[in-house]
């Protein structure tokens, strides 16, 4: 971007192959100033970074002051040549072209936000710009609220709405209108309004422009030709969408944030989240993920089959099955040949679950109701990697074996309930899934991730829990878990309520009986 000289406000995009920047004929960057060489230097890309070569020229090319023969560039670098001045620009970010000028109106942007009585066409105008920012924001996202930067504009016969963000660079947020490149206003005067909570009106060479603080996103800036002055009105009708423009940029932001934890939580979370339990959690699993067999322990409803599935995605088994058995509630003969397959009266044999997780992981649920009679089977299957039939012969059976229980499995041992070799072969890596109870620091993040999930299956939109609900929710012990959770959020989605979900609703949803 020129900042400064006979070509100010141009933009030039760098060559990935190289090109010459001068006054030259063949410059893929030729400039009009008068003091450049035909072919002052080279920019190109290296190593991913743009670079600069300078071509003997005698007026010597500069960044950031000092003379240079080659060097590569960061966003921010200023190349001086001539009586110009180039800045390197980053995606995204804007070019700060100072259009010095005098502050003709000032106004706190709290008080705009308040209604300062009923007739007012600047709060009538403002509660139409309410309206339409929050339902862009909510229908389109981020373009919303650029639709939004053009329908502000509008109202005030601007030529350019900008919202640029000043943490870590300038950066453009959003906005319609002229250049979105460059922004007419110095970097200091920016963070100065950011942090002010000040509107003000300037009055500068070539623009007339409007800032106001887009509280926790950055400033609003609006601008137009020098001659069309601002009034007061316009001031304050840009400060109250300013206020306007930061709800909606902070809903977005934080439904960004919320749609970006969805996609990285597996299924309902169960080993998610940013408590210091669900990072222990998450690194056992990492390092258990090479073993070849695991015990999870946990109390019911904890969600040791999403964990045992979380640990078979990691593992080098991935792409195999995983395959769940739940020994509960079975009758022997039926756990058996459920497991290990059985033959028909006609003589063809119908495979188990053993056979079909070859290749991958089978779990376990509650190994202490695996009669002993399975268990032997089990373990006999384990060390040759195969079923036997009744024959005699084998069939292939390679599968990770992952066990849960509610029970500590050492001393169910102890009693003859578990056969010592086969939980000395699962132990080799055995974890306690902790209790819902021990993480009400993820409690919100892995409600709100089943209730996205679950609505979305019942073509439902919610966007989240109130801070009443996410308080409610944290109140509850939760003795049912995860299991418990997930019947709360499925009654949620049964009855009508509010979006968000509020107090009352969860309140409702955790009565078992309407």
């Amino acid at each position: 971007m020129v900042v400064s000289g006979p070509d100010r406000g141009r933009e030039f995009s760098i060559p990935p192959e190289g090109g010459l920047v001068g006054r030259g004929e063949g410059c893929a960057m030729r400039l009009e100033d008068a003091a450049v060489s035909r072919q002052q230097f080279r920019i190109g890309v290296r190593d991913g970074r743009p670079l600069v070569i300078d071509m003997g020229s005698t007026n010597r090319t500069r960044v950031n002051g000092d003379p240079v023969d080659m060097r590569t560039l960061s966003p921010g670098d200023r190349i001086e040549i001539g009586n110009s001045v180039l800045e390197v620009v980053g995606e995204g970010d804007v070019v700060c072209v100072a259009d010095e000028g005098v502050i003709s109106h000032e106004v706190d942007t709290e008080r705009t936000a308040r209604p300062v009585g009923s007739g007012s066409g600047v709060i009538e105008v403002a509660g139409y710009l309410t309206a339409m920012a929050r339902m862009a924001s909510s229908v389109f996202g981020p373009d919303g609220v650029s639709a939004a930067c053009g329908h502000l504009g509008g109202a005030v016969s601007a030529e350019r709405v900008q919202i640029i963000g000043v943490d870590g660079g300038a950066r453009l947020r959003a906005g319609r209108g002229g250049t979105q490149g460059t922004v007419p206003v110095d970097r200091a005067r920016l963070e100065k309004v950011a942090r002010g909570g000040r509107a003000m009106a300037i009055r500068g060479n070539e623009r007339e422009i409007m800032l106001s603080p887009v509280h926790g996103e950055g400033v609003l800036v609006v601008d137009r030709p020098a001659g069309m002055a601002w009034d007061r009105g316009a001031v304050e009708l840009v400060a109250a969408a300013s206020q306007v423009l930061a709800a909606a940029m902070t809903a977005e932001s934080e439904r960004g944030r919320r749609e970006r934890a969805l996609a990285d939580l597996h299924d309902d979370g169960e080993i998610d989240g940013d408590s210091a339990v669900a990072a222990r959690l998450r690194d056992w699993i990492a390092w258990a993920a090479a073993r070849p067999y695991a015990l999870l322990l946990g109390e019911p409803g904890v969600g040791k089959q999403r964990v045992a599935a979380a640990l078979h995605d990691r593992s080098s088994r991935r792409t195999g099955p995983f395959v769940v058995v739940h020994c509960v509630a079975m009758s022997e003969a039926w756990l058996e040949a459920d497991v290990f397959g059985h033959e028909e009266p006609s003589g063809e044999r119908r495979p188990g679950k053993l056979e079909a997780a070859h290749g991958g992981t089978i779990f376990f649920d509650e190994l202490a109701a695996l009669p002993p009679r399975c268990q032997k089977r089990l373990m006999h299957a384990i060390e040759k990697r195969a079923v036997k039939r009744r024959d005699g012969s084998l069939v292939p059976a390679d599968a990770r074996v992952i066990a849960g229980s509610c029970h500590d499995v050492a001393s169910m041992v102890q009693v003859s309930a578990v056969r010592p070799d086969l939980y000395e072969r699962l132990a080799q890596a055995s974890v306690v899934v902790p209790p819902l109870r021990e993480r009400r620091a993820d409690l919100v993040t892995i409600a709100e991730k089943m209730l996205y999930r679950l609505a979305a299956d019942a073509s439902q939109r919610r966007t989240g829990f109130a801070a009443d609900a996410a308080a409610r929710l944290a109140a509850h012990e939760w003795p049912g878990n995860v299991r418990e959770l997930r019947n709360v959020v499925e009654r949620l989605l049964l009855q009508p309520g509010e979006d968000p979900v509020t107090a009352a609703d969860v309140e409702r949803a955790m009565i078992r009986r309407y």
